[in-house]
């Protein structure tokens, strides 16, 4: 006599096939919010570096305006192309991106192993403007437009206050001082209507602070 059990489907490889498909979805989910957020972010990153934000829709682009606004040379994102040395590449990218907004070498940390987070915080923390790139000159790039955002945080309250170190200087100087600031009279001092420096009178962007003129 023989015996036959048919005991059907296994019961677990059906609960092993909808958790694996849970997950799946989940993660796709995941990674779709993670790159639209990402996408806001650099649009408003670009924004305050003064250039369009829509530059972060498109593909390779968005790299070279990212370039621009941390080295200086957008062309350099053609540098991620070179295997391994493309590694090292982005990291200082990175670390670049933390300085021209006034960020230290933790902030850069943070951008390098939780990206989309601190990007967030880098665009859309009210506290935290773009400062330029160092070295750089004071329109931002070389030979580039001026950056609508370029400003330095830690310097704001220095140079108000010598603004009206400036001013009064000037005043107690010469009495006619406010008369001619306010007339135009063409024999006044230069001096930048954002930190207060005194400038050449032939200057076209403040040395100091980077307003255009």
């Amino acid at each position: 006599m023989s015996y036959y059990y048919d005991y059907g489907a296994f019961p677990y490889e059906s609960y092993a096939y909808s958790a694996g498909l849970g997950f799946g979805l989940g993660y796709y989910l995941i990674s779709i919010a993670i790159t639209v957020l990402t996408i806001v972010a650099l649009w408003m990153i670009f924004k305050k570096a003064g250039e369009e934000g829509w530059a972060s829709l498109i593909p390779f682009y968005n790299q070279y305006m990212l370039y621009k606004i941390t080295w200086g040379n957008g062309w350099y994102f053609l540098l991620l192309l070179i295997p391994i040395a493309n590694i090292v590449i982005a990291i200082i990218t990175m670390v670049k991106l933390a300085r021209v907004f006034g960020k230290s070498g933790g902030f850069a940390c943070g951008l390098i192993f939780l990206n989309t987070i601190f990007m967030c915080i880098l665009a859309f923390s009210k506290d935290i403007v773009y400062v330029g790139i160092p070295g750089k000159t004071s329109d931002g790039y070389n030979g580039g437009s001026a950056s609508a955002g370029f400003q330095n945080p830690y310097t704001q309250g220095q140079q108000s206050y010598q603004s009206a170190q400036a001013e009064t200087k000037q005043s107690d100087s010469n009495p006619n001082y406010f008369y001619q600031q306010s007339s135009g009279f063409s024999s006044a001092p230069k001096y930048c209507p954002q930190c207060g420096q005194a400038l050449e009178s032939d200057a076209k962007f403040c040395p100091f602070c980077g307003k255009r003129l």
